[in-house]
């Protein structure tokens, strides 16, 4: 009924416990699952851990070897080595686990409806890292069908845990074996893009393993060349002249997906490292690129988007576009906003307070000034000066010199507000109890 289809490549750490997921199904491992295993060349013991487990369920799980090629290539040969009588194909990593419920839940899917040929499970961190991904908010409502034309924020670029009817795959035009990253992304969003609707299945998991080490794929990919111009100019690319050529637009979808993805670029994690992977040209040619990706966005698929408002504006600026709508939101968050206390310290009968106004919606200015009231007092606090600043690609998107502030006052005003005074505006910002904050912390301890 089932074939898994399994890429493995140095994953003795992890490989019994996702081989083992798919061997306790609820659905039934010997009746209704065929598990692919594909050795992509592994110098670990993959390959014993694979052998033994073949040899002990030898009509149900299917282990072939390749040259060292990509999960591309892996996950192609899993594919033409597809049993006839299986009706769905889904795809699991070798350091990644299933729910005990998940095949089960896709499967009661399926039957319910007939019409749609995609499902997917809702990820969860394990390992290194936990909690749930940012698209699982996709899944709140339950299972449900969601067509991509009407709920284009419901977007999907990952292959794990991804299910299709077997004869929904092109099997003339497979995963890209050009290319070592975002291969599943095009895989998927191809047919999806063909069958404009996909099932989110609620109540199965798939459970992604963060590593320790960093050494997946997706952590390494960001120190391959081909991470940076060629993803932007064959990867997003491809999505978006296909997105034009069915439908003479790149549906909103796909703009939505992509700047999720492209965004990354610009978070401090990875956005440094393209000075140490591309020469001075490469790096030019990169941003050039970037930015010839970001001009077919419209500036509503940006403004939607979960990321701080300074990344927000710079894509603005870089297509040049009306950021009107952007400076509303920000006034409107500014007055939601909140000064933050990081030091507390008795000196004598006064408290010493230091903390900061960083703010992803405004930029503190050097005639701003930070006021405490208490008592019907309001007492301007002093500068502190910060060396804190956001940069990218040369360009600083805030620069928080001015942000930091330190004042003294009376120990038996424990309980304070916050003001923020621009050149344009008086801010009443957040209201502190210092007493309340004290307590807390000794209940704690």
């Amino acid at each position: 009924m089932f074939s898994i289809i399994m890429p493995i490549y140095n994953s003795e750490n992890y490989l019994r416990d996702s081989i083992e997921s798919v061997i306790n199904q609820s659905i039934g491992f010997k009746d209704n699952i065929e598990l692919i295993l594909i050795d992509d060349g592994s110098v670990d013991s993959s390959p014993q851990i694979c052998e033994s487990f073949k040899n002990s369920y030898p009509n149900n799980i299917k282990f072939l070897k390749i040259e060292n090629s990509g999960p591309s290539a892996a996950r192609n040969c899993g594919l033409l080595n597809v049993s006839e009588r299986s009706k769905f194909i889904g795809f699991l990593d070798s350091d990644d686990t299933f729910s005990d419920n998940a095949l089960r839940s896709v499967y009661d899917f399926f039957c319910d409806y007939e019409d749609v040929n995609i499902a997917v499970l809702p990820v969860y961190y394990t390992g290194e890292k936990e909690g749930e991904h940012k698209l699982n908010s996709r899944f709140e409502k339950g299972t449900r069908v969601i067509n991509i034309l009407k709920d284009y924020k419901a977007i999907h670029f990952y292959i794990g845990g991804t299910f299709y009817r077997k004869h929904t795959i092109n099997y003339t035009t497979l995963f890209d074996e050009s290319i070592k990253f975002w291969e599943d992304a095009i895989f998927f969003n191809q047919l999806l893009l063909r069958e404009k609707s996909y099932g989110a299945v609620a109540e199965g998991k798939y459970f992604y393993r963060k590593r320790k080490e960093q050494n997946s794929l997706v952590d390494c990919s960001w120190f391959d060349k081909k991470r940076y111009t060629y993803l932007l100019n064959v990867c997003y690319m491809t999505l978006l002249m296909d997105s034009i050529k069915k439908y003479d637009i790149v549906l909103p979808y796909f703009q939505f997906l992509i700047v999720y993805h492209i965004k990354l670029f610009l978070y401090p994690s990875y956005r440094d490292i393209y000075k140490s992977v591309l020469n001075y040209k490469e790096q030019k040619d990169f941003i050039n690129d970037f930015v010839k990706i970001l001009n077919f966005i419209e500036p509503q698929y940006i403004e939607e988007q979960d990321m701080p408002m300074y990344y927000k504006e710079f894509m603005f600026h870089l297509i040049e576009a009306n950021a009107e709508t952007l400076e509303t939101i920000k006034k409107e968050k500014v007055l939601q906003s909140s000064c933050t206390v990081t030091s507390t310290k008795i000196k004598g009968l006064k408290l010493k307070l230091t903390g900061h106004f960083i703010n992803q919606y405004y930029e503190m200015q050097e005639n701003d000034g930070v006021y405490i009231k208490y008592f019907n007092r309001l007492k301007k606090c002093e500068r502190k000066k910060m060396r804190k600043t956001i940069e990218v690609w040369g360009y600083k998107l805030r620069d928080f010199r001015y942000a930091g502030f330190v004042v003294e006052i009376p120990i038996w005003a424990l309980a304070f507000d916050f003001v923020l005074k621009t050149s344009n505006n008086t801010l009443e910002l957040n209201h502190v109890n210092i007493f309340k904050s004290l307590l807390t912390k000794v209940l704690k301890n």
